[in-house]
């Protein structure tokens, strides 16, 4: 009975040096891209709650110019968008445990209310992000964005 204990205990510690030496489970592509997903569905429609969805020293390079998290919700503030539409193409995830990294172009068609009247703008962007998780939950720290096409379309012809 008493080497029956003693493997029994020596069982369950080999059982928990196994388990405490398990490596956690790499950030799937699924994830990422609903993470990136969420980022750009509070991007147009939710403003307030994009401090939930970045690290609290974000930034963006934008424009050429590097916004800090505040410069940049004041940015995406100062235009009056009635609609948006994106689409992402070439797509590539990279991750591990604790991170993940995304390149893409984008394609976003815009709708806008400026002093001359309505207008479409169109953009071709060439896009890299970095995320990290953080409270097990990924958000991003950086975000490159350089626009490679523009277009503009006034929508109020006399």
């Amino acid at each position: 009975m008493y080497k029956c204990e003693i493997m029994r205990k020596l069982f369950l510690l080999v059982l928990l040096l196994i388990v405490a030496c398990q490596q956690p489970a790499k950030i799937s592509e699924k994830e990422v891209m609903d993470s990136f997903e969420t980022f750009f569905e509070i991007l147009d429609n939710d403003l307030d709650s994009f401090e939930s969805v970045v690290t609290e020293d974000f930034f963006i390079y934008e424009n050429s110019r590097r916004y800090s998290k505040e410069e940049f919700i004041d940015f995406v503030k100062s235009f009056d968008i009635i609609s948006s539409k994106r689409k992402f193409e070439d797509v590539i995830i990279d991750s591990d445990y604790n991170s993940a990294h995304i390149s893409l172009k984008q394609f976003g068609k815009f709708i806008v209310n400026t002093s001359e009247g309505k207008v479409m703008l169109e953009f071709e962007w060439l896009e890299s992000t970095y995320a990290v998780k953080t409270d097990d939950k990924l958000k991003f720290k950086f975000y490159f964005s350089e626009a490679i096409k523009t277009e503009t379309t006034n929508l109020d012809v006399n």
